[in-house]
């Protein structure tokens, strides 16, 4: 018998990329059938699926690793069981997800990186760093923090307390806010009026004339070699309130172990000299150059 002859063709058929040649088979004729692909799926072919997410134009090196290829949903998605080793780019349209653990030991680059779950944080382009997802999270920090640039911005708030906006670092505030704690540095300055103004409060020295003249036209004067003590000034007179300058009240002056009547008295400081001019007429006495005149008041030691 030279042929197989059939009482009806063999059919073929071919679908999803599977293409059979030819379709009908009978013994009318000498025939060579064939099945094939329409794409290249040797080892050395590019395949492209339709309906996945990861494609292998990028050329990825399986190497030895195994994959398991497995239905998602519309997608079709690789699981990798072992290592991966990429010799060249991954480039994917949509996000990248790993169910395990990626391990870097080259350079990592990125425009913005995420991590959440113990923390959480964000490193943006700008470098702009936020730390943390809800406000009942917990950063220790081990070592120094160093803030740097044109404006610091602190913010530390709490549930009960009043929120921090900044710290300052003027020797004077503009403004009792508290919301604007001072540093070291401002608060001495702040309070460097204050101790001025206690070292004024407590000089009190006696000094005792040096010389005297006689009565001339109804005046006589008496010189000291001392030079009075200035009020302390504050930058800032807003804080608290300024203390007078010295005056003839801040001194009491003795003639012979008797106080002198202060309305007799004009003083002026002339250089080292501290010079008092006593009315004799309104005081009652004239002042002769064996008195012993002590002043007592506001001196510096």
């Amino acid at each position: 018998m030279k042929g197989l002859k059939l009482h009806h063709p063999i059919i073929i058929t071919g679908e999803d990329g599977v293409e059979a040649y030819p379709k009908y088979i009978n013994n009318t004729a000498n025939i060579t059938a064939s099945i094939a692909t329409t794409q290249d799926i040797s080892t050395t072919g590019n395949v492209t699926f339709s309906d996945s997410s990861i494609t292998s134009d990028s050329g990825i090196n399986v190497s030895n690793s195994k994959w398991v290829i497995e239905k998602n949903e519309n997608l079709t998605r690789f699981l990798l069981s072992g290592s991966l080793l990429v010799t060249g780019s991954i480039s994917n349209s949509t996000d990248l997800n790993l169910p395990k653990d990626l391990n870097i030991e080259g350079k990592l680059s990125a425009k913005e990186i995420k991590t959440s779950n113990i923390s959480a944080s964000i490193v943006y382009q700008s470098g702009s760093t936020k730390f943390g997802d809800s406000i009942d999270d917990i950063h220790p920090f081990t070592g120094s923090v160093s803030l740097g640039g044109n404006k610091i911005d602190l913010y530390i708030s709490g549930s009960t307390k009043e929120t921090i906006t900044e710290i300052r670092n003027d020797d004077q505030p503009t403004s009792p806010y508290s919301t604007q704690p001072v540093t070291e540095y401002a608060a001495v300055n702040i309070l460097a009026p204050f101790s001025a103004n206690q070292r004024y409060n407590r000089k009190v020295y006696a000094k005792v004339a040096s010389s005297i003249t006689e009565d001339v036209g109804g005046v006589s004067n008496v010189t000291f070699n001392a030079e009075t003590a200035s009020a302390p000034r504050s930058v800032d007179a807003t804080l608290f309130s300024q203390l007078p300058a010295t005056s003839k009240e801040d001194f009491i002056f003795f003639r012979n172990g008797m106080v002198m009547e202060p309305d007799a008295l004009t003083i002026q400081q002339e250089g080292s000299n501290f010079n008092v001019s006593v009315n004799t007429n309104s005081i009652g006495y004239s002042l002769k150059e064996n008195d012993e005149i002590v002043a007592w008041g506001k001196f510096n030691s």
